[in-house]
């Protein structure tokens, strides 16, 4: 008997918590206790991150746990043992364990899924249970396993989308900081863009001011001068005529030639005028690019398109007419240049010219190399190699993309043309600033301009469209 004991005693030690049957390929969990490996993945199948010991729940860290050869052996000599009747006890212990019917003192082995719970088989008979649907443990567990795993599912959906949706929301905060420093920053140069501004237009009029007030000084201080001295000459005159008109009539007579010589000079005096100065109110207005690129390019942005008739033989222009591509050498044998193309460098004009108004267009410029952007008058020379400066027509702005390893290869700019004004002005869309402003007076139908140098290898132009 107490060998029996023993040996009862040593089953239930290698017995699994969750089959109750004797250790099949266990696995031993971070707690110390054991499982069989196809219990616990059947168990952990519709888990997430927490994995419990199904005897202590204590949450292990991994899925996937050493298998313990030792007990896997040992259970495996039990197996071999004789049994003693120990599964007879072990399904009376079993039976033990199981709850009872309050009522009937017997096993709950059946499921009512009208009233949701648990009943004896002499439940069943009973007039309460009567025409109720009842089944077996398994098959309404099993049932219920299905209902909990479809669940599981929408919650691991639930679950991710959460996830997503935290992604998301970090994204679009992150954006928004960016923006808002990008704005912070934006705003930053438009406010000291115009104290520059208003510092140079201070200077400027404020000396035009000073020029202004001297020169004004130096009239009165002569009109007072002028005045003075008329003032003198006619209180000599009143003195001396009414000295003469005091004499006797024979003293009078006797100085005749000098009254005759006082009243000439009294018909020939003048008043000088009092000097009056016109005071300028000083004026001055903005620039566009001062209220804003933005509401630049939405009040005056045009859309080109490029002109292939005028392209150079080493420039593709797009189907769409919107990109022009430089490359270095691309002329075929057999090419037979446009009579309207640009043939002494590599450049090309857009179809739309402008003799008034105000314009802006934007370009995206793409990989390294040396660009010219701005307008040329239409009648600028097609084959000769004429230099491209203002006095011969052509208004530009050339640069290089930076040449550095890991420095960005995309500019995009904006290009803005008043033609009244006699002003053409550059900005770098990147960074919201303006490079530079040409002026002149133009004259005839100017065309937007596109160049590239011989030696820049390839280089894009596309024209940005503005989307209202």
């Amino acid at each position: 008997m107490a060998q029996e004991g023993l040996l009862e005693q040593l089953r239930a030690e290698l017995s699994c918590p969750v089959c109750l049957d004797l250790l099949t390929d266990p696995v031993t969990l971070d707690c110390g206790h054991h499982c069989c490996a196809s219990c616990l993945q059947q168990r952990w199948q519709d888990l997430l991150d927490i994995l419990p010991c199904p005897v202590c729940q204590h949450h292990c860290a991994y899925r996937k746990l050493q298998k313990n050869s030792q007990l896997s052996a040992l259970a495996d000599m039990v197996k071999q043992l004789p049994s003693s009747g120990s599964k007879r006890k072990q399904q009376q212990q079993q039976e033990q364990d199981q709850p009872l019917c309050e009522q009937h003192q017997q096993v709950l082995s059946l499921f009512c899924e009208q009233d949701l719970q648990l009943v004896c088989v002499q439940c069943r008979v009973s007039c309460e249970q009567q025409g109720h649907s009842l089944t077996s443990i398994e098959e309404a567990a099993a049932e219920y396993r299905k209902k909990l795993k479809s669940h599981l599912q929408i919650l691991k959906k639930q679950l991710i989308d959460a996830h997503k949706g935290l992604e998301m929301q970090i994204l679009k905060k992150n954006d928004f900081i960016e923006k808002f420093h990008s704005g912070e920053s934006e705003l930053r140069l438009e406010f000291d863009g115009l104290k520059q501004f208003f510092k140079k237009e201070f200077d400027l009029n404020d000396y035009r001011l000073t020029l202004s007030m001297t020169s004004a000084s130096q009239n009165f201080i002569e009109s007072k001068r002028q005045i003075l001295a008329c003032r003198s000459v006619t209180w000599t005159l009143l003195r001396d005529l009414h000295e003469m008109n005091l004499q006797t009539d024979l003293h009078l007579l006797l100085t005749v030639r000098s009254l005759q010589h006082q009243l000439s000079r009294c018909e020939g005096l003048e008043i000088p005028t009092t000097s009056s100065y016109k005071f300028d109110k000083v004026t001055y207005s903005l620039p566009p690019h001062y209220f804003g690129l933005q509401n630049m390019l939405s009040k005056f942005h045009t859309d080109l398109t490029l002109d292939p008739e005028t392209a150079h033989q080493n420039i593709t222009i797009t189907h769409d007419r919107n990109t022009a591509t430089f490359s270095h050498g691309n002329m075929a044998a057999a090419y037979s240049p446009d009579p309207n193309a640009l043939t002494s460098h590599p450049a090309v004009l857009s179809s739309e010219g402008f003799d008034s108004g105000r314009h802006f267009w934007m370009v995206e410029i793409r990989d390294k190399g040396v660009w010219s952007l701005g307008v040329c008058k239409k009648s600028f020379p097609r084959d000769a190699l004429t230099a491209t400066l203002p006095h011969n027509g052509c208004w530009q702005l050339q640069q290089s993309t930076c040449m550095q390893p890991y420095a960005p290869t995309v500019q995009a700019l904006g290009v803005f043309l008043d033609y009244e004004l006699g002003e053409i002005s550059f900005y770098d869309w990147n960074n919201k600033t303006h490079l530079c402003t040409l002026t002149d007076t133009f004259t005839g139908k100017l065309m937007p301009y596109f160049s590239a140098t011989p030696t820049s290898l390839t280089l894009t132009m596309s024209l940005i469209k503005h989307e209202c």
